[in-house]
Order: C-alpha cells, then structure tokens, then sequence
C-alpha cells in the first residue's frame, strides 16, 4: 500500500512558548586547523589537486571538481596578496541593529588559487572589483580567522 501524502495545511499545529538553548560545537576539520595554524603564523595556505590542477584557498580535504582526495603533501604557502572579486557594504550587524560606520566585506581571489577567501576590507573607502589588495595581520594571532585584519590596498 502506498501511504498518501499530508498536506501541512491540515497537520495539527501547536505553539510553545519558551527557550530552545541549542548547543553545538563545530571543528573545522582537518584542512582548517592547518589553515588556522598557518594563519597564527601569518602564513597564508592552500592545496592543489594535481588531477585537475586547482589550488584552493582556503584549503579542501577533497577536490571538489574530480573527487581526489588531497594530501597532506598537496599543501602549499600562497602569497598574501590577492585580488577583490567581489565585495559588499555592510549597514547592519547581525542582529540587525544599524551601524554607525558601515564597513566591505569582500570575496579575494588570493594569487595562484581557484577560489575566493571572504574576509572584511580595511583602510580604504571605495573598494571596486580587480583591485589588489595583501593581507593585513593583527599583532596578536591565536589561530582564527581574525589572525588577519583584513585586506587593504596595496
């Protein structure tokens, strides 16, 4: 027998009221603790997949073109310098309360890779699409993203 199916409109709905903590814990996995260690070290990583001939950055554990899995010796230092693919202008921050100073974010396309890093654009007023840019580190690195400022003019 085949069951039918249930339309929502005549599923019996209740609300409740109250708090839903949500806990979880994410890890970045392999290729990202790598990436967050290099990053500390004001390094920038990435891998090639010697298959198809794409360099990532950040870096994958699979290539995500043909499938092949990339080794700890596809893992390669990347300049730190890249160029803006594409940005945005930031007026909100995420609770949706306005900004005083709105702020780019951009997607960088870091020489020699396939793919694009997102990251915040800093000391420059009117970014546009092509510009190069190289990394701007903070003083104090932990291994997270924040490690890099952001990316600036060059």
């Amino acid at each position: 027998m085949i069951p039918t199916r249930r339309h929502m409109h005549e599923a019996p709905t209740r609300e409740i009221i109250g708090d839903f903590p949500v806990h979880y814990l994410y890890t970045v996995g392999i290729a990202g603790e790598k990436f967050f260690k290099a990053l500390k070290e004001k390094r920038i990583i990435g891998n090639k997949c010697e298959s198809c001939d794409r360099t990532y950055v950040p870096p994958k554990i699979y290539c995500e073109d043909c499938f092949d899995e990339l080794g700890d010796d596809s893992y390669k230092d990347m300049e730190a310098k890249g160029t803006l693919f594409s940005f945005t202008e930031v007026f909100y921050d995420h609770r949706g309360d306005q900004l005083k100073t709105p702020y780019y974010l951009g997607l960088i396309k870091i020489h020699g890779s396939h793919t694009t890093l997102f990251h915040r654009l800093v000391n420059l007023t009117e970014p546009s699409i092509g510009m190069d840019l190289k990394a701007q580190w903070n003083e104090k690195r932990v291994g997270s993203i924040f490690d890099l400022v952001g990316f600036e003019p060059r």
